[in-house]
C-alpha cells in the first residue's frame, strides 16, 4: 500500500519534492519513492540510525540524494541497510562545480541524441541528479553553461504536467550549442579530466582494504590534494555498469591492483587504457617477486606494495604520479 504522503527519509521533501512509500512484504525494511531523490529502500534499523534523526548533515544527506538517484539510473533500486551507510557517509562527497557542469551537459546531449528535442529542465529532479547541492546552486550552475555558451533556451515556451502535484510547469527547452556538442563528445570519449583517481582493486581483502582506506587514499589526498574512489563510492560493489565507466571515463588518471589477478580489474585497466587514461598498476611484494602479473601488464609500471612498509609505498606512488603522469604542475 503506498503513501502518497510520506516524507522523504533523505532528502525531507527540500525543494517541493514529492515522495511515496511502499511496502516490502514480510521484508522489515520500507520502499521510497522520491522525485529529487529516485526510488530506495530502507530498513527500519537504518531508518532510526541514520535517517530520522540529525546523524547525517545537509552536504551528506545532497551526496546520497546524488548517489541514490544515479544508481537508480543504472543499478536499479538500492537497499541502504547500517553497514552500506557506514561506508558510504565515512567518504560521501558531491562532485565539483566542474565535474556537476559535466554531468549537466551529459543529461542535455544524451536527451537531444535520443529523442532529437531539447530537455525540459526541471530544477526540483536534475539538482540532485547532477550533483548540485541545492536548487540554487543548480541555478547558477545553468546560468554559467549558458554564458559560457554552451547551453541556450531553445524555442518558445512550453508546459508539462507538474510532476509534484497539481497544475503545470511552463518554460524553454534548454539544447546544447555547437560548443557544448564539442564539450559533450569529448566527454564521451573520455578526454575530459575529473579531479580525481579511480581504483580498480579486490574487493573484501582485509590488507589490501587497510592499504587503500588507511593509506593510499588519505596519503594521495594530502601530498597531490585528490580524492581516490572506487566502485563502491559510485555503485554497488562488483556491478560494472554504465556508473563505473563514467567513473572511469572522468577520473583524472586509474590505480588497477593486480595482487589477486582480480579479472574485473583488469577488464576497468583495459577499459581506461583504450580511453587513453594513464594507468598505474599496483601490486604485493610476494604475489609479484614469485608469480609475476599477466605478461601484457608485467613490463608495465608498476608500484609494489609492502604490509609494514605503507608510508614508503604511498611516497613512492605519488611520486610516480607526479613524474611519470605530469598531472599536477
Amino acid at each position: 500500500m503506498q503513501d502518497p504522503d510520506q516524507q522523504c527519509a533523505i532528502c525531507r521533501g527540500k525543494d517541493g519534492a514529492l515522495c511515496r512509500t511502499f511496502g516490502l512484504g514480510s521484508r522489515d525494511a520500507l520502499g521510497l519513492s522520491c522525485q529529487a531523490c529516485g526510488d530506495y529502500e530502507v530498513t527500519r534499523t537504518a531508518r532510526i540510525t541514520w535517517l530520522d534523526n540529525h546523524r547525517l548533515n545537509i552536504r551528506e544527506r545532497a551526496a546520497l540524494s546524488h548517489l541514490i538517484r544515479n544508481m537508480n539510473r543504472d543499478s536499479g533500486r538500492p537497499l541502504l541497510d547500517t553497514h552500506w551507510l557506514e561506508h558510504f557517509i565515512s567518504e560521501a562527497r558531491l562532485p565539483n562545480p566542474a565535474n556537476q557542469a559535466i554531468n549537466l551537459i551529459r543529461v542535455i546531449g544524451d536527451y537531444q541524441a535520443e529523442t532529437g528535442e531539447g530537455y525540459f529542465i526541471d530544477g526540483v529532479c536534475d539538482a540532485t541528479l547532477v550533483g548540485s547541492f541545492n536548487q540554487t546552486m543548480f541555478d547558477q550552475l545553468l546560468a554559467e553553461l549558458t554564458k559560457k555558451q554552451l547551453v541556450v533556451h531553445s524555442g518558445e515556451n512550453v508546459t508539462i504536467t507538474n510532476p509534484r502535484g497539481n497544475g503545470v510547469l511552463s518554460g524553454r527547452r534548454t539544447v546544447l550549442t555547437l560548443d557544448g556538442w564539442e564539450r559533450y563528445e569529448s566527454e564521451r570519449r573520455g578526454k575530459e579530466n575529473g579531479s580525481y583517481g579511480f581504483i580498480a582493486m579486490k574487493f573484501s581483502d582485509p590488507q589490501l582494504e587497510a592499504l587503500v582506506s588507511g593509506h593510499i587514499k588519505p596519503g594521495l589526498k594530502e601530498t597531490l590534494n585528490i580524492d581516490i574512489v572506487d566502485l563502491r563510492n559510485v555503485s554497488r560493489a562488483g556491478v560494472i555498469d554504465n556508473i563505473l565507466r563514467e567513473q572511469i571515463r572522468d577520473a583524472s588518471f586509474v590505480l588497477v591492483d593486480l595482487t589477486h589477478d582480480n579479472s574485473g580489474a583488469y577488464w576497468e585497466a583495459g577499459y581506461a587504457e583504450g580511453l587513453g587514461k594513464p594507468v598505474i598498476y599496483l601490486c604485493e611484494r610476494t604475489k609479484f617477486d614469485t608469480a609475476k602479473t599477466h605478461f601484457d601488464t608485467n613490463h608495465c609500471t608498476t608500484v609494489i606494495w609492502t604490509v609494514g612498509d605503507e608510508a614508503a609505498f604511498v611516497a613512492e606512488l605519488s611520486a610516480t604520479i607526479r613524474r611519470s603522469l605530469s598531472l599536477f604542475k
